[in-house]
């Protein structure tokens, strides 16, 4: 990892422009709007995925097929996401093409949102949200999430159900578009090797009429449901079992405990839970990871399994997860752990299309910027009492589980 230097600037609407400014070979330029599932209205359940579509589909000047021209023009990588937390329009590029990379990727946060692009993608959003109910695995995470949430808005779904996204009109999406996707809603993140004066001049002539005043994020306590539920649904072969429970927020200082705490308990290839299940048999997958969002985070854990084996699985799963409880990690799982999430940040920090979304979340959550090699040697430094800490709150105590089960 290169030495790198921070710039910021806010400009006169409040729009950020937030970079990391390296000897790399390459530039991402990435426009993160702080909006997501979670700040959806129930009736417009969608909404900010819908309108990420929509982004793609002409700014007014240009139609879908000239903008992805103009991004395949400058040999662009370039796509976009959403989350509950935010919508991330992002590419990357040779350095010599990063200012036109700026505007392309400022002109998707305004769309022209005409009245025959919304008919058109509501189609394909409809289907996408059907072939997300095809999936068993995603099935049942979608119904813990929202049973385990119980009414918070990171329990709502980011594709949105086909009711709400069949109701969605232009005149719906672009009240939610002038409400989000404000100028003091998004920040401008860049990565390598740009010239920080010409993007900041860039960024300001291209955002120059943007307005101010984005709708604010509402923070209501969480109060997250315990115990066991299950469903059984037609078309379902296996049972699926999930888990969630109480973790640190994005901003809480345990959060890299909580992290490590996850990767003991939960890596895929050497966790305890694949070593308790997967590798006697018993499951095909078996996984637990930490989910770290604006105020609240939370652990989360996968498995499937054969329907008759569901109760012996779950049994076991419960003895691992109340065994690490009570006993916490071992230092060799602690220091294995450590060194295994330090070789992921560095990986990814390595380009500045991998340093990008990082960058843009910890400043959006913690308002921090810290250079990779930083966080890495915090991770290395975060002492195995900081785990066990974390686990004398008994967040595991305090879990739900839920499973999706075939017909009988």
């Amino acid at each position: 990892m290169s030495a790198a230097t921070f710039d910021h600037m806010v400009l006169p609407n409040g729009l950020q422009v937030l970079g990391e400014r390296s000897p790399a070979r390459s530039v991402a330029v990435g426009a993160m709007v702080d909006a997501g599932a979670r700040d959806e209205a129930p009736a417009e359940a969608g909404v900010s995925h819908f309108l990420e579509h929509l982004a793609f589909k002409g700014d007014g000047t240009r139609d879908a097929v000239a903008l992805n021209r103009a991004f395949d023009t400058l040999g662009a990588r370039y796509n976009a996401f959403t989350s509950h937390e935010r919508t991330f329009y992002y590419g990357a590029v040779l350095p010599e093409a990063a200012l036109p990379l700026t505007d392309l990727v400022l002109s998707l946060l305004r769309p022209a949102l005409a009245e025959e692009d919304v008919d058109v993608e509501r189609k394909v959003v409809l289907e996408e949200i059907a072939m997300y109910f095809d999936r068993p695995a995603s099935r049942a995470f979608e119904k813990a999430s929202e049973r385990f949430f119980a009414g918070h808005p990171l329990g709502a779904s980011i594709l949105g159900t086909a009711g709400s996204v069949g109701a969605l009109t232009a005149d719906r999406v672009r009240a939610y578009h002038a409400e989000r996707y404000a100028a003091d809603k998004v920040v401008v993140v860049a990565t390598g090797a740009y010239d920080w004066p010409l993007l900041v001049e860039r960024v300001a002539r291209a955002t120059e009429d943007w307005r101010p005043a984005g709708a604010p994020r509402a923070y209501p306590t969480l109060a997250p449901r315990r115990g066991v539920e299950e469903d059984r649904v037609e078309g379902v072969a296996r049972a699926h079992l999930t888990y969630h429970a109480p973790a640190p927020s994005a901003q809480d200082p345990e959060r890299i405990a909580a992290a490590l705490l996850a990767r003991v308990l939960g890596d895929e290839d050497n966790g305890r839970l694949f070593w308790a299940l997967v590798e006697p048999g018993w499951v095909e997958d078996a996984a637990l990871w930490y989910d770290a969002a604006d105020g609240a985070g939370t652990f989360q854990a996968y498995a499937s399994t054969d329907d008759a084996s569901l109760d012996r699985v779950a049994e076991a799963f419960d003895a691992v997860l109340d065994r690490f409880e009570r006993e916490g990690p071992t230092e060799e799982e602690w220091a294995r752990a450590q060194r295994g999430f330090a070789t992921g940040l560095t990986l990814r920090a390595e380009t500045p299309m991998g340093r990008l979304t990082g960058l843009g979340d910890a400043w959006l959550d913690r308002r921090e910027v810290e250079a990779a090699a930083e966080t890495v040697a915090r991770v290395l430094a975060t002492p195995i009492e900081a785990g066990r800490a974390l686990l004398e709150t008994r967040p595991f105590a305090a879990r739900f589980r839920y499973a999706l089960r075939p017909s009988l």
